[in-house]
């Protein structure tokens, strides 16, 4: 009978041998050339997991024995105000340092690593807020860094909205106060960042309207919790202001003292003037009315101002329609002598009045231009009552009128000059 097969080992005696130690030897040159990257990461990957050991994310941490002092920083990005709700409105970046003693390494142990990011769910962060404004902020949810010797640091940009008494008083020329009560429930251990001081950073958007001219910061600490009171002091560009407000204010006023000098027969054009100045001028105060808040206790002067030149200018166009009633109506009365004196004398020179010193030179001149008074054709008609003015020294009917226009000029000449002075006390109590 044919005998069976046998099965033969593959490997026996001292094969077996020589295939371990090939193996052992491939083994050993692949951990002998690692990838550099590959053992980086594992390096990263076994610091995380190290710190994160036993680590409880909702528990302050410890530092030389105490929790963990918080500094925080502000670098203002942006501003702006409403001045109708009272709110200033700031973007900017927080800067949050803290350390923790228990979150150290050397860097020389793992690849030379100095600095790790970490989410900031995983490690305790403080809750900043805001204490004086709407809903505490807007902050973003950023990365927080942790350096090897346990120093943590955030820097998220926040969006802060603070309520803020406004003083509107100089508007436009003005400068605002507010403060950002900026901090922590629960937190007391809070401190400033550097010299205390806010930071502006330049390299980002500034505001067209605003610009700060001084900030500081200080702790205040009540019964359980803390916060960093910055006070902002920031100052309105106003060059645009001038062009739109002050330089028609300027040209309202000449316009008014202007209209005391046309000639008091005029008098429909002066009330014309005065007329179309007043209906400007209230189209400024309704501007004003929508740009600046209306309950305000502080009105501005620059709206003092134009509410007076208002009622200066409804004064003025009474005082014209008295002297335009002097200079046209029919009189039959003569001045008093005295003021007739005064008129034709020192006092009349005074007021400019010597083109009209004497009632000839008057009539001279009216014949000369063919100036047709409405007495022209009604002096015959309507002689001088015998009881008003004797036979003796009656003057003519033109006369008299003449001696009334005169009167009319020289109120007008007196308004000019108490109204100069009235605009120039104005201005000055409104000047910022």
């Amino acid at each position: 009978m044919p005998s069976s097969p046998q099965i033969k080992s593959p490997v026996s005696g001292p094969g077996l041998l020589q295939v371990a130690v090939g193996l052992l030897f491939v083994v050993s040159g692949s951990l002998a050339a690692p990838d550099s990257k590959s053992d980086n990461v594992k390096a990263l990957d076994r610091l995380h997991a190290e710190l994160l050991l036993n680590y409880d994310a909702s528990v302050q941490p410890q530092f030389e024995g105490a929790p963990s002092k918080v500094l925080l920083g502000l670098v203002v990005n942006y501003l702006d105000i409403d001045e109708m709700n009272g709110k200033l409105t700031v973007h900017c970046w927080l800067n949050i340092w803290w350390r923790d003693e228990e979150r150290t390494w050397q860097p020389s142990k793992y690849d030379n690593i100095t600095q790790i990011s970490l989410g900031a769910g995983e490690v305790w962060t403080p809750q900043i807020t805001l204490f004086n404004g709407d809903e505490g902020g807007l902050l973003a949810d950023t990365q927080v860094l942790l350096r090897h010797d346990g120093l943590f640091r955030r820097t998220p940009p926040a969006l802060y909205t603070a309520y803020c008494d406004l003083n509107m008083l100089n508007w436009p020329y003005d400068r605002q106060t507010c403060t950002l009560k900026i901090g922590s429930w629960g937190l007391r251990n809070i401190a400033a960042d550097g010299n205390g001081s806010l930071a502006r950073n330049d390299d980002q958007v500034q505001s067209p309207e605003w610009q700060i001219v001084d900030s500081r910061a200080r702790f205040v600490a009540q019964d359980y919790y803390g916060y960093l009171e910055y006070t902002l002091t920031v100052e309105r560009r106003s060059s645009m202001y001038t062009a739109v407000i002050y330089t028609p204010a300027s040209c309202i006023v000449v316009l008014a003292l202007a209209a005391f000098w046309l000639p008091p027969h005029m008098g429909g054009e002066k009330i014309m003037i005065n007329g179309l100045l007043t209906i400007v001028i209230a189209a400024f105060l309704m501007y004003f009315a929508q740009l600046l808040p209306v309950l305000s206790d502080r009105t501005p002067l620059v709206v003092i101002f134009y509410s007076s030149t208002l009622l200066f200018l409804s004064l003025a166009m009474v005082l014209e329609v008295v002297v335009l009633y002097m200079a046209t109506a029919k009189h039959k009365k003569r001045l008093p002598e005295a003021l007739s004196k005064l008129l034709h004398g020192r006092a009349g020179t005074w007021l400019l009045l010597s083109q009209f010193s004497t009632s000839g030179q008057f009539r001279a001149e009216a014949d000369e231009n063919h100036y047709d008074t409405p007495y022209d054709a009604e002096e015959e008609e309507h002689p001088t009552s015998p009881l008003s003015l004797s036979a003796a020294e009656g003057p003519s009917f033109k006369d008299l009128q003449s001696d009334w226009a005169l009167l009319a000029t020289a109120v007008d000449r007196v308004c000019f000059g108490v109204f100069s002075l009235a605009f120039l006390i104005l201005a000055s109590y409104c000047s910022v």
